[in-house]
């Protein structure tokens, strides 16, 4: 550990000897494993119940009614990624202190109101899925500048399924040019990243104030991005997975500097103005978190011309959007009538919000999940359809070993009659499978099979 960094630690937050001896402790130890259950999938009582079949131990945590803390005694040689319930989008492993940003925005309430949020840097997914939980009938647009995690959101995307996502590749300093469009924002800022030194020293071997005060140059332009893209009454929480001041509360004096009219900092406990999670005293990463209200405009500068966006995704017409509604319901006798449907290259895409409002404005790389493609004027099922709430029809209940199995890319035997099934373990939609000649096959993908 880099000894510039523990005295600076020591002198900056007024350590006494015995804490350093804590803090220094704490970070060579592990943390205790999280996970998120997917309240949009499976319920926490039910997924309480496969857990105890599994002889999995759930301890509740400090941030949030669906964040668990996780012990395995079976099932070791199966890494936790892998399970069953991983790959259904039953849970989502996350660190405790990243789960505290959506936490702090929603203040763990199910907010039903239709509202426009960004997830300024989402990836790799953990923080927007938690949105999409919180703000069930708000339209979230996943932003992530670097193209090679787009993948990760991509997949995390289909596996947690998500109906009201949209994801975008801009810089988050792009959206100052489109003020007050969004009603909330989240923003994990990129940072040095001290936060993780407790899983590699890597994270402090270029570690210097130089450095980290080029970042904080970049956080607050990030920020004011932010705050000039938010409606007035709009809320923004910012985040870090450091500790350092310069990053943290340098950063949030900045933009009250600046704006201070305009703005007003919501404390996050009746002892504190920010949160920050520490290793040694609440046994999570290093975490930051602010939150603010925008309670004014003020103008800062034009906005830029910016051209109209052509879309690569395009909307159904209304004929070929009833072709598929007319499908789900006689073929499952599933409503979809209220969902929207888009195509690319080939492949149907559907989700529960349109996107209208920033159609023109922001460039959609991916809208919900892949679920069916139209081949010849007929429908083919995608793996990710059982995403979908259960079918009323062509289900088909199966044991977990038979699903194992299929999960490898074995074939079950069965004498069901030949077509499209929605999977069902435990009354639980898993995935969808095709039944030919008396074999049924999983659909799914082969990066998911498990060797």
């Amino acid at each position: 550990m880099k000894k510039d960094f523990l005295n600076y630690i020591e002198k900056e937050f007024e350590f006494s000897k015995e804490e350093m001896e804590k803090f220094e402790k704490s970070l060579s130890q592990g943390l205790k494993k999280t996970i998120r259950i997917n309240t949009n999938k499976i319920s926490i009582e039910n997924f309480k119940k496969i857990a105890s079949k599994k002889w999995w131990i759930l301890s509740e945590t400090n941030y949030g009614k669906n964040m668990f803390y996780i012990d395995r005694s079976s099932d070791l040689d199966i890494p936790l990624w892998n399970t069953l319930e991983h790959l259904n989008g039953y849970f989502y492993i996350q660190e405790l202190a990243a789960s505290s940003a959506p936490f702090f925005l929603s203040w763990d309430t199910i907010d039903t109101q239709e509202y426009i949020i960004l997830d300024m840097s989402a990836s790799p997914w953990g923080k927007t899925s938690s949105l999409c939980e919180y703000y069930p009938n708000s339209l979230i647009v996943a932003n992530e500048l670097d193209k090679k995690r787009l993948k990760t959101l991509f997949e995390n995307t289909d596996r947690m399924g998500n109906e009201n996502v949209i994801i975008t590749n801009y810089d988050g300093r792009f959206f100052q040019n489109h003020s007050e469009i969004f009603d909330k924002i989240l923003l994990d800022a990129p940072c040095s990243g001290e936060g993780t030194a407790f899983k590699t020293d890597d994270a402090l071997k270029y570690r210097n104030i130089k450095n980290i005060k080029n970042i904080a140059k970049l956080q607050y332009k990030l920020l004011e991005s932010a705050l000039i893209s938010l409606k007035v009454w709009g809320e923004i929480v910012y985040s870090t997975c450091t500790l350092n001041t310069i990053e943290n509360e340098g950063v949030i004096e900045k933009i009250i500097s600046e704006y201070g009219k305009c703005i007003e900092i919501i404390p996050l406990s009746s002892k504190e103005k920010f949160k920050r999670n520490w290793p040694h005293r609440e046994n999570t990463g290093w975490f930051f978190v602010a939150k603010i209200k925008k309670i004014k405009n003020r103008e800062i500068k034009k906005e830029k011309k910016i051209e109209k966006v052509i879309q690569n995704i395009e909307k159904l017409s209304s004929k070929t959007s009833k072709m598929i509604e007319d499908f789900f319901e006689n073929t499952f006798w599933y409503d979809v009538r209220e969902k929207y449907f888009f195509s690319y290259m080939g492949n149907i895409y559907m989700t529960s919000k349109s996107g209208e409002k920033l159609w023109n404005d922001l460039f959609f790389y991916k809208i919900w999940v892949q679920i069916w493609a139209i081949n010849n004027w007929i429908f083919e099922a995608n793996f990710f359809a059982w995403t979908l709430e259960k079918f009323k029809k062509w289900t088909l209940s199966i044991q977990e070993k038979d699903f194992s199995l299929l999960m490898q890319g074995y074939e079950i035997e069965t004498q069901e009659k030949d077509g499209y099934y929605q999977l069902l373990v435990d009354n639980t939609p898993a995935w969808i499978g095709k039944i030919k000649n008396t074999k049924l096959k999983s659909l799914i993908p082969t990066k998911f099979v498990r060797k």
